[in-house]
């Protein structure tokens, strides 16, 4: 049974109740923990969703029993989710999942300075979901005494409805339909399809744009273990660079130099880098390594711990800013370790790269005799297995290959540089640019 510990009443507030939408409470930290269930109404401040407005009562002590203070925080409102309601992190007030093992996180945690987005609050207006990342810093500023402006929640643009937040996977779940009709009905049908999408780089991105790099780099520590977590900083990084080339910022005023230094710490930075460049225009390139160091250091880096196909990346970027030398030296040392590895994949991209150089085959030649690797000349002929030059009936073969008198649909690599292109790096012209 229920047993009633207070009641609270909004005479006078609300006129008509069937108005109200959805209405939660929100309860300080000291009563949460030690307060006393039957003093919740006299220390509780009251949200609730009337008439597409989003209204706060922000409760303050009186001798004369509690008083409320009335704010509308927002318009258009259709509906909010306040993430310390639900039940998972209500048992304990400094619980926030996913949990990180780092022991910078638990020591943090240990000492309740670190909250996540426990305590955010998200509503949809109908054309974004906006979010307050903590919501003792709303109160605060509604309140008498500091008479301040609310601060700006963190907008994200969505292409679907967004029905819930889902907090320990980083992502905003919502539903999105399909108009499908068929010349042999004589009606339309629509579909229901679920959609996500991560909120992770926009919450990053206000930390960072905010000077707070610690608790970023705190927020990014609780996600790291999610599969899609490097894409999520690349997502970060993608959304600022694009920004800033359109919006053509000075370098005092780029946002570039906070980002990259936040990557940078992370295992998958010079990889994230790569994904990047793969992803925007050319034009945008030379922003974005005006914050770096050279390719060519980046390049040395990728050999050195390992990332052949990261180090593949900067090839194209050396070569579009004409640092890669006509003797390819950085392509034939890459060439040499990616068939030490077994990689042959990426054997055979650095070969037709070194091909799009040279379309003479000299510097291949040049590369494979250093490799002491045999070119044969009509041994080939009589089933040689090793290396062969493409010949230029073999360049052109695929262009030959007809299917019921259509060409076949291959993916065309992208074009980089004058000629140049590495499709087994993930470069293709129909690639999307990802979500934000």
């Amino acid at each position: 049974s229920l047993v009633q510990v207070g009641q609270l009443a909004l005479n006078g507030i609300v006129r008509a109740p069937a108005r109200v939408r959805a209405v939660t409470w929100i309860l300080p930290d000291f009563q949460l923990r030690d307060g006393d269930p039957s003093q919740d109404v006299a220390h509780a401040s009251v949200l609730f969703l009337v008439d597409a407005k989003l209204v706060l009562l922000q409760s303050s002590t009186t001798e004369n029993g509690p008083k409320y203070d009335m704010r509308v925080i927002a318009h258009n409102v259709e509906f909010f989710d306040l993430i310390r309601d639900q039940g998972s992190l209500l048992a304990s007030p400094i619980q926030s999942l996913p949990e990180s093992p780092s022991s910078a996180f638990a020591s943090m945690s240990a000492l309740g300075l670190d909250r996540g987005l426990r305590d955010s609050l998200w509503y949809f207006d109908g054309t974004r979901i906006l979010c307050w990342l903590d919501i003792k810093e709303l109160l605060t500023s509604i309140s008498t005494e500091s008479n301040s402006d609310l601060p700006q929640p963190v907008a994200i643009q969505t292409d679907f409805y967004p029905t819930a937040v889902v907090l320990e996977r980083g992502l905003v779940f919502g539903l999105d339909t399909e108009l499908m009709q068929r010349s042999d009905m004589h009606f339309a049908m629509i579909r229901h399809t679920t959609r996500t999408q991560l909120f992770l780089p926009h919450i990053l991105r206000r930390e960072l744009s905010e000077g707070d790099s610690a608790a970023a780099s705190i927020l990014a520590l609780r996600y790291h273990d999610l599969p899609y977590f490097p894409h999520a900083l690349e997502v970060l990084l993608h959304m600022v660079l694009d920004d800033e080339v359109d919006a053509g910022l000075e370098k005092e005023n780029s946002l570039l130099p906070s980002v990259i230094s936040f990557l940078s710490s992370f295992p998958d930075y010079l990889n994230i880098i790569v994904q990047c460049t793969r992803k925007t225009e050319v034009r945008s390139w030379r922003t974005l390594f005006a914050h770096l160091p050279p390719p060519q250091q980046l390049f040395e880096e990728s050999l050195e711990k390992g990332f052949l196909k990261t180090a593949g990346g900067y090839l194209l970027v050396l070569q579009t800013f004409q640092e890669l030398g006509s003797s390819s030296e950085q392509c034939v040392r890459l060439l040499q370790l990616a068939r030490e590895e077994g990689d042959l994949d990426l054997c055979k991209e650095l070969a037709r790269f070194l091909m799009a150089l040279d379309e003479s085959g000299d510097t291949l030649r040049e590369a494979l005799s250093r490799m002491e690797i045999r070119i044969p000349g009509q041994q080939a002929q009589r089933g040689f297995t090793g290396w062969r030059l493409p010949s230029p009936g073999d360049m052109n073969k695929h262009k030959q290959v007809h299917v019921n008198g259509k060409p076949p649909e291959l993916a065309r690599p992208r074009r980089i540089g004058p000629g140049l292109s590495l499709s087994g790096l993930g470069i293709y012209e129909n690639d999307e640019s990802p979500r934000a």
